[in-house]
C-alpha cells in the first residue's frame, strides 16, 4: 500500500514507475524469447535500462528521499528515449506499442510531479 504520506503528484509517478519497470522488463523478454528478431542491441539495452530506472526512482520515492526530484527528470528522459525506440519496432502482437505508451505515460508522469 502506499503511504499517504506522499504526494498527489508522487503516488501517480510511482505508479506510472512501476508499471513501466514490469512493461519493459516484459518487453524485454519478448524480445529475447519471441519470434520477432531485433538485431539492434541498442533496443534491448535501453528497455533495460528505462525498466532499472524507473525502479531506482521509485525505491526512491517510496522512502521519501529528497533526490528523487533528480531522479524525475532523469526518468522521464530514460523513458522517453526507450518510447521513442519502441515505436520504431511496430510488431503484429502490439508488445511495442504497449511499452512505448507505459513509457510515454511514465514520462509525463514524472515531468508534472512537483514534490
Amino acid at each position: 500500500m502506499i503511504s499517504s504520506q506522499l504526494s498527489a503528484g508522487m503516488h501517480s509517478c510511482l505508479t506510472h514507475s512501476l508499471a513501466c519497470h514490469r512493461r519493459c522488463t516484459e518487453t524485454a523478454a519478448h524480445v529475447l524469447h519471441g519470434a520477432n528478431v531485433h538485431s539492434e542491441a541498442k533496443h534491448l539495452v535501453a528497455l533495460l535500462d528505462c525498466a532499472q530506472m524507473c525502479m531506482v526512482h521509485a525505491d526512491f520515492m517510496m522512502r521519501r528521499s529528497p533526490h528523487h526530484v533528480h531522479l524525475a527528470k532523469e526518468s522521464a528522459e530514460i523513458c522517453d528515449a526507450c518510447a521513442a525506440l519502441c515505436e520504431q519496432h511496430p510488431e503484429p502482437d502490439g508488445e511495442m506499442a504497449r511499452c512505448a505508451e507505459a513509457c510515454r505515460s511514465c514520462a509525463q508522469s514524472c515531468r508534472e510531479m512537483r514534490t
